[in-house]
C-alpha cells in the first residue's frame, strides 16, 4: 500500500471521476497510475460521454485510448482520399437535453446513407426544399419522435466506427442545435466538416 492509501478506496472512487480528473490521478504516484490504467474506469467515462458506444462496442475497444484520442483539441490535417463505403461504417449518435440523455443509438451507415424515404409532413416549404437538396444527406427518422423544447440547450455528438479497420473518428462533438422550428417540431444541429475530395 503505497503512500498509505488503500487501493480498494481508489477503485471505488475512480469510476466516479471524469476523464481529466482520472488523467491527473495517474500523475500522482505509481500506485494510482497502475490502478487508473484499468480500462473499466475509462469505460465508465466513455459510457457517460458517448452512451451509444456501450450498446454496441466495437471488438477489442480500448476505452482509455478512445477517450484520450477524442478529448484532445482537433488539429487541421490534410485528409487522404478514402477507400470505404457506408457499409463499412457504424455511427454512434447521442443527444442530451441540458445534460440529460434523450437519445442514444448505434446506426448502420447504410441506414443513414439511404436517407429519408418520405419527407415529413407538417413542415415549412423552406425546410422541405432544404431536405430535398442534393447536399442534404445522411438523414434518418427518429422513432419514437422527440419533443424539442424552445430555450433549453440540446446538444448532439456523433462518432463513426470503420468496421473493416476497427478505427473510430469523432464527427460531431457536442454540437448545439442551431435551428428549432416550434411549429413543425423539427430541429437541426450541424458542424462544419472538412472532407477529402471523394468522400462517400
Amino acid at each position: 500500500m503505497e503512500n498509505g492509501f488503500p487501493g480498494e478506496v481508489l477503485k471505488a472512487v475512480f469510476p466516479l471521476l471524469d476523464g481529466k480528473d482520472l488523467v491527473f490521478c495517474m500523475l500522482v504516484c505509481r500506485q494510482w497510475c497502475e490502478i487508473a490504467k484499468d480500462d473499466y474506469f475509462w469505460k465508465c467515462i466513455c459510457s457517460r460521454k458517448w452512451p451509444s458506444i456501450c450498446k454496441q462496442p466495437p471488438s477489442d475497444t480500448n476505452f482509455q485510448k478512445l477517450y484520450l484520442t477524442f478529448s484532445k483539441p482537433r488539429k487541421t490535417v490534410h485528409l487522404p482520399v478514402p477507400k470505404l463505403t457506408f457499409e463499412d461504417l457504424v455511427f454512434y449518435i447521442d443527444m442530451w437535453l441540458e445534460g440529460s440523455l434523450i437519445f442514444s443509438q448505434a446506426v448502420s451507415g447504410c441506414i443513414l446513407r439511404a436517407g429519408l424515404q418520405n419527407t415529413p409532413g407538417g413542415i415549412p416549404d423552406v425546410l422541405v426544399a432544404h431536405l430535398n437538396a442534393a447536399d442534404c444527406i445522411l438523414m434518418m427518422e427518429v422513432k419514437p419522435k422527440l419533443t424539442v423544447p424552445m430555450g433549453p440547450a440540446i446538444t448532439v455528438s456523433v462518432l463513426a466506427h470503420r468496421k473493416d479497420t476497427n478505427k473510430m473518428t469523432c464527427i460531431i462533438n457536442t454540437s448545439s442545435f442551431d435551428y428549432i422550428d416550434s411549429n413543425a417540431a423539427r430541429a437541426l444541429a450541424y458542424e462544419y466538416l472538412r472532407f477529402s475530395p471523394r468522400h462517400p
